[in-house]
């Protein structure tokens, strides 16, 4: 959100018409209109700012607030730019670090169809597990959807592991054809299924010939992280 929209925004909230809130903070209405449309040159000087806030009835934090998207619009272009690319630079050597770290593992925001089931384009970030060793096997994905409630919540991260087999009756990532899903592997002697723990949802029944195979065995959920 940048000053005018924040302005703008308050002023209707509250009810305001430009003309009387320009009347409310002692300004000329031609002025208020040409600050919310972005035709001033500068944004308002910090006595007028302050005027501003107590017509918005701004609390201490939205004043803050305010008071910095102010000093951004009176920033030079040049200078935000110099300082958006030293934060993308300061982001970028943060994730090779996470990267570089042995207890870091990729998060996935999800699991991707093909050999090999991932690809690098596809990880969102790096986490680090405390103790895990030898991570090269290990990765995380983002849960979305209960199907797997009260076990895996929605919005939960899962540690999965590659290379290890999954046991009837263990939670895994799998894939059929190219949908993915993390379920719950049931084997009997009649059908291979794949459970749900919420009991709304049906199983998915592996037919013949469909492409049916295990990316992960699932070894951790993270609830909150």
């Amino acid at each position: 959100m940048d000053f005018i929209t924040f302005l703008k925004s308050r002023r209707e909230q509250l009810g305001y018409s430009q003309n009387k809130f320009a009347k409310l903070v002692n300004i000329t209405q031609s002025y208020f209109n040409s600050i919310e449309r972005g035709e001033v040159k500068n944004p308002p000087s910090q006595d007028v700012l302050e005027r501003i806030a107590e017509g918005l009835e701004l609390n201490s934090e939205e004043k803050k607030q305010m008071f910095y998207l102010a000093a951004i619009e009176r920033t030079p272009k040049v200078i935000l730019d110099t300082l958006n690319e030293l934060e993308e630079e300061v982001k970028l050597k943060s994730k090779n670090k996470m990267q570089s770290s042995e207890n870091s593992i990729p998060l996935f925001e999800r699991i991707s169809a093909g050999p090999g089931a991932f690809s690098d384009e596809e990880i969102t970030d790096y986490i680090v597990l405390p103790g895990i060793k030898n991570n090269n096997n290990i990765f995380a994905v983002n849960v979305v959807g209960d199907s797997m409630e009260p076990t895996i919540k929605d919005g939960s991260i899962i540690i999965c592991k590659k290379n290890i087999e999954i046991r009837n009756g263990e939670i895994g990532a799998f894939f059929i054809d190219d949908q993915a899903y993390v379920k719950r592997l049931k084997i009997t002697k009649n059908y291979i299924a794949l459970i749900s723990d919420n009991p709304n949802y049906a199983p998915i029944y592996i037919g013949p010939g469909e492409n049916f195979h295990a990316v992960g065995k699932v070894i951790k959920v993270l609830s909150d992280i």
